[in-house]
């Protein structure tokens, strides 16, 4: 019985296997699945939301911006220097995001982020630009791991380990 049983896993993996690789050949991109672990220890790779504005009932507009760390936001994953390097050239990245991917993910935590920063806007915004990087993938070409000058990046708290 113990032998059947090894024999079942071994084809359920097999299947797994093949599954994987299948939905992995028909992804146009290369980066890791959205939700997956890193493979390996991770470090923070933050999103940078560089430049959108929001503009105010008086038709002032200020760049959106994390007035309790006094720096642009950010939203943070934990990847591997592989993971990062599979998300491509930053440049070829500004483009809104193939579903499924860590790409996805950055733009879904960095709209939620630009929306939540907009809101504390301490002159109250009235419209801003999110919605509009968002559609565009416009912030994806600003990941950085947080070390050296994005050092930064990584929210207070934020961490790769448990």
């Amino acid at each position: 019985m113990g032998g059947l049983y090894l024999h079942f896993r071994a084809i359920t993996l097999a299947g797994v296997v093949g599954l994987v690789g299948s939905v992995g050949l028909s992804c146009s991109c290369s980066d890791r699945v959205f939700g997956d672990l890193p493979k390996g220890d991770g470090e923070p790779a933050c999103l940078w939301l560089i430049a959108p504005h929001g503009v105010r009932a008086d038709g002032s507009s200020s760049l959106i911006y994390d007035h309790e760390l006094q720096r642009a936001g950010t939203v943070c994953l934990c990847l591997t220097q592989e993971d990062y390097d599979l998300l491509g050239d930053r440049l070829d990245r500004v483009h809104f995001p193939e579903s499924g991917t860590l790409l996805e993910e950055y733009n879904e935590l960095a709209y939620d982020e630009c929306k939540r920063l907009s809101a504390l806007d301490p002159e109250g915004f009235v419209d801003d630009e999110c919605r509009d990087y968002y559609d565009a993938g416009e912030w994806l070409k600003d990941i950085y791991f947080s070390s050296g000058e994005w050092g930064n990046g990584a929210p207070p708290g934020f961490t790769c380990y448990e």
